[in-house]
């Protein structure tokens, strides 16, 4: 198993972006001392309760803070976005991280992201499944001549294009079922985000194999998953801190555009039952006992960790991080 940290936003407009990106880089400076792998950033447009500053070059900028890890987009908005553009920024992004980068996509849910960019309702899966194979033509080395209904390329032969042979790999983001049949057939990998309940996770990691399994694609690369994982000196005392954390996350979501099983329901027990079902949390061995017994089950290659939450300050964050590096991901890497 392999270890991702999460480059997060916590702040609004009111906070120095000197203070935000001061944050991000003892973040992954960090992580890289404590044996990370992987750090990633995710992409939201007009955010007012909480500030995302563009992936590709963050990203770019914060490999080299951490020359050693991989920097991975979770995820671009590829519905929303123009595939060449994209295509180029991330072949961009490969280059300067000496082939270190790898595409994360997903489709989005929020609609005044969807009517800022003119996305009609009930276009955004055809959208992001043209530009994605855009995406790839671009980037084969090949002349690409794609005529689609939404975009269109004629007798290119870009010269920029990534460094990894084959191109950058691919995940796609989602928790729908057809989100991962579409990163079955045509991603390298489905990055799951921290919402299905670990029971859903086993479920839907069945469903992405068995749809790569009918297609004759290879079921042996990456797995990719976030989880959100709260160490503390008791399981109760960790059962507090997420209560806290996740209203204060998820309301933000909601207020975005997410709905239904993707949000905290309830007060008390059933929310307490909630938390239960996608976190983990507790001591540092009971974290290594769910996070192991996950693994186990599902198969995961790496696991993304958020420590930064909104309302929790950076060194609560920090020393979350170093109790995550010094005591959870050593036995788990063993």
């Amino acid at each position: 198993m392999k270890f991702g940290i999460l480059l997060t936003s916590v702040y609004d407009a009111s906070v120095p972006a000197a203070r935000q990106k001061a944050e991000h880089e003892e973040l992954v400076r960090t992580s890289e001392e404590l044996g990370f792998d992987l750090m990633v950033a995710g992409q939201h447009f007009l955010g007012s309760e909480l500030r995302y500053f563009q992936p590709v070059p963050w990203l770019t900028h914060m490999g080299g803070v951490a020359p050693t890890m991989r920097t991975a987009t979770g995820i671009v908005l590829l519905s929303m976005v123009n595939p060449v553009e994209v295509a180029e920024q991330m072949a961009t992004l490969d280059v300067l991280t000496d082939g270190r980068a790898i595409f994360g996509v997903g489709l989005g849910y929020s609609p005044h992201e969807f009517a800022a960019f003119g996305v009609e309702k009930g276009t955004k899966v055809a959208r992001f499944e043209e530009s994605l194979r855009l995406v790839k033509a671009l980037w084969s080395g090949e002349q690409v001549d794609i005529e689609g209904e939404y975009f269109s390329v004629s007798g290119a032969q870009p010269s920029v294009r990534p460094v990894q042979p084959g191109g950058i790999p691919i995940w796609i983001g989602g928790q729908a079922a057809g989100a991962v049949r579409r990163a079955a057939r045509m991603g390298d990998a489905w990055y799951s985000p921290p919402f299905p309940t670990h029971d859903e996770l086993v479920d839907l990691r069945r469903l992405f194999l068995d749809t790569r399994a009918e297609a004759g694609l290879a079921l042996d690369g990456d797995f990719p998953v976030r989880r959100e994982l709260l160490i503390a000196p008791t399981r109760e005392a960790g059962m507090e801190a997420a209560l806290e954390r996740y209203r204060a996350r998820y309301e933000t979501y909601k207020k975005w555009g997410l709905s239904g099983e993707n949000t905290p329901v309830g007060d008390g027990s059933e929310l307490r039952a909630d938390i239960e079902n996608r976190f983990v949390l507790g001591t540092p061995a009971e974290c290594v006992d769910q996070l192991g017994a996950l693994g186990e089950k599902i198969g995961m290659s790496h696991f993304v960790y958020k420590p930064h939450w909104p309302g929790l300050a950076h060194r609560d964050a920090m020393a979350q991080l170093e109790e995550f590096g010094t005591k959870v991901l050593p036995e788990l890497a063993a």
